[in-house]
């Protein structure tokens, strides 16, 4: 086989291009970098782009050893490593840049190009969002295009053919891509959460309760999980999403009870109202899941502690798909007498005016439920106010809160209420989670957002078990506040604070919102939780569910040949013929039997001179077919006619040898 000649001519345009994919992948990797490492990245590739212009400016090889060095030094003190999730991508970015300023000629840009692609899949290392999937995508084809072009015959090629090139390219690796992800034997966990060195911030719940620790949430509208219910879901005053409970009161702020971590919870006296759903809840940093109120079954890898908190063993690094079945009726059973104790304990900091209130209300050996609903009629009836933006507080909260500023969020009327019936001698404990969701109608599940972020309290009373209690429900609606942070939330508002009519625009923009949400849920199931037992469901459902692990890379790698060997075929194919060449071949083939061949590169007029030198007797054959063939392929003769008069012309030529 003869062997392909590239043209070396190395195109100022194609250093660009590639200069211009390295920039665009940086781009969403820059976000996961130190900064240190991106200015780096930065000033090489406009190093890159002036030497463009002013030539001078390329970098010599004696200097770029140095550079080399610095590249190095530079990610060693970022992350005091050149190993781990984040060291090793800034090495690799850093290495391609350097790469970029050793250009030299086409081999160069070919190996960047290839190299290209380990840039693009790092960044799955941080993100799998379909948006960035959807980009790197379009980076790929674009890298494809230039590697198509980087391969021309020609020094250049128009840009409209490369694309083209790479586009048809990627759509013939795509059956192989989809045949090898669902065939593929899935690993336990997903690559991109091997060996993570560190956790870039986590929004979302703590398991400690101070002043402005809820507040500070309601301004995400990010989401914290999604609910797809077995059957229609509870009403909205039901939907409170269980999370960490809080024992433990210092005076500022409330935390967990360690020591009953590893306790299991007790048979309910009575659960009614069950029903089940399945949560697939966003990374936490932390180890408990998210249940609506009451959990009653768990996942296997989960614990219910006794108090109700499902806890797992790991922190939730990556997003987690579960199934729990709750009872949104419920009473618990007797209470523990170390967590009536625990539920009792007061913190150092209550004053004189604390317990003279709550005095009121047991002045009268009233019973604990009594005491519990003068509590809520206490907040009431008082000018206490919900606010998003409270006034700050000073070393004992809660006093300042019942007695001077009345204005706060859930976490300050949680907290003060738990302290002030533990005051009358009634056990309690806070609870945080979420309260409320939105149905997304398109994709049939809940979004709970980290806007619902709710805190709310338990009270144990005799003949009923523990009671939710939730104060700010019993703030009037007109001592709400909607301040402006609540207004910018629109629709993704904590429900306390009320809806109001959206216009236009924001409805377009809310309902946009939520097809973003239902293609990431979607892509969440369906690709980045695809596991094993979605596998032997899938496999199950064409009739291939005694397929062993084995089995499944048997039949991988037969599928896998298939579709390459029919991709092979298709691009072996080649396009269809010239009809003017097909006809051309075939005069020439008649004269070739009678020792007249047309040698390599000889254009028609003068084979069909040389034909007529040897044999004259030929020309009245030979002349009017060439001259009607050079018309059509050379001139602008009408090939719809043309092509019958060609191949009658063709018939003619009938020639004998001597």
């Amino acid at each position: 086989m003869a062997k392909t000649h590239y043209s070396e001519h190395l195109a100022a345009g194609q250093v660009a291009a590639i200069t211009t994919l390295l920039a665009l992948a940086y781009l969403p990797l820059a976000q996961w970098l130190a900064v240190r490492v991106s200015l780096f990245v930065a000033a090489a590739i406009a190093l890159r782009l002036a030497a463009l212009r002013w030539p001078a400016l390329t970098p010599s090889r004696w200097l770029l050893l140095p550079l080399t060095a610095a590249g190095a030094l530079n990610v060693l003190s970022a992350y005091a490593s050149i190993s781990g999730r984040a060291a090793g991508s800034a090495l690799l970015a850093t290495m391609l840049v350097l790469k970029l300023l050793e250009i030299r000629g086409k081999r160069d840009v070919r190996l960047l190009a290839i190299l290209f692609g380990f840039l693009l899949a790092s960044q799955f290392l941080f993100d799998q969002s379909p948006q960035l999937v959807a980009y790197l995508l379009l980076l790929l084809v674009a890298d494809l295009a230039l590697m198509a072009d980087l391969t021309a015959r020609t020094a250049s090629r128009p840009l409209l053919g490369a694309v083209r090139a790479a586009g048809r390219l990627f759509l013939l690796s795509l059956p192989l891509a989809i045949a090898l992800f669902i065939l593929f034997p899935r690993l336990s966990s997903p690559l991109w959460s091997l060996g993570e060195d560190e956790q870039a911030g986590v929004t979302g719940l703590s398991d400690r309760l101070e002043p402005g620790s809820v507040s500070e949430l309601v301004l995400s509208g990010e989401p914290a999980f999604r609910v797809w219910f077995d059957k229609p879901p509870p009403p909205t005053e039901q939907l409170y999403w269980r999370g960490p409970v809080l024992w433990e009161m210092d005076g500022r702020g409330w935390g967990p009870r360690p020591a009953e971590a590893s306790a299991v919870a007790g048979p309910l006296a009575e659960a009614d109202g069950r029903i089940g759903y399945q949560i697939v809840m966003e990374p936490s940093d932390q180890r408990w899941l998210l249940a609506l109120d009451l959990p009653i079954e768990i996942p296997g890898q989960a614990r219910l502690t006794i108090d109700y908190q499902v806890l797992v063993n790991e922190r939730l690094t990556n997003t987690e798909r579960y199934r729990i079945v709750s009872a949104t009726r419920y009473r618990t059973g007797t209470l523990d007498p170390a967590m009536a104790a625990a539920g009792r304990g007061l913190p150092p900091n209550v004053t004189p005016r604390m317990r003279a209130l709550v005095a009121s209300w047991t002045r009268d050996s009233a019973a604990p439920a009594e005491v519990v609903d003068r509590a809520l009629a206490y907040f009431n009836r008082e000018p206490f106010h919900y606010t998003l933006s409270p006034p700050p507080l000073g070393g004992n909260p809660t006093d300042e809160f019942l007695f001077e500023t009345r204005r706060g969020f859930c976490e300050h009327y949680a907290s003060a209420l738990a302290v002030l019936l533990r005051i009358a001698d009634i056990p309690t404990r806070v609870v945080l989670g979420y309260h409320g969701g939105e149905p997304n109608p398109l994709g049939g599940y809940l979004i709970v957002r980290q806007s619902d972020a709710h805190a709310w309290v338990e009270a144990w009373l005799l003949g009923e078990g523990w009671r939710r209690l939730d104060p700010t429900a019993a703030i009037a609606s007109e001592r709400v506040e909607r301040g402006p942070e609540i207004e910018g939330l629109g629709a993704t508002a904590p429900l306390r604070f009320g809806t109001e009519e959206l216009d236009r625009f924001a409805r377009l923009a809310h309902r946009l919102r939520l097809v973003a949400d239902a293609l990431q849920a979607g892509w969440q199931n369906w690709v980045l939780d695809f596991s094993s037992a979605d596998q032997l469901a899938l496999m199950s459902l064409i009739g291939l569910g005694y397929l062993s692990e084995y089995g499944l890379v048997v039949a991988m790698i037969l599928v896998a040949t298939v579709i390459t060997g029919l991709t092979v075929l298709y691009l072996a194919r080649g396009r269809p013929r010239d009809p003017l060449e097909v006809l051309f071949d075939r005069f020439a083939a008649r004269l070739a039997r009678i020792g007249l061949r047309r040698r390599p590169n000889e254009g028609p007029l003068d084979f069909g001179r040389r034909v007529a030198a040897r044999r004259p007797d030929l020309r009245a054959q030979v002349d009017p077919f060439l001259s009607l063939y050079i018309r059509l392929r050379y001139g602008r003769a009408n090939r719809k006619v043309g092509l019958p008069a060609l191949r009658k012309r063709l018939q003619r030529v009938r020639p004998q040898r001597r």
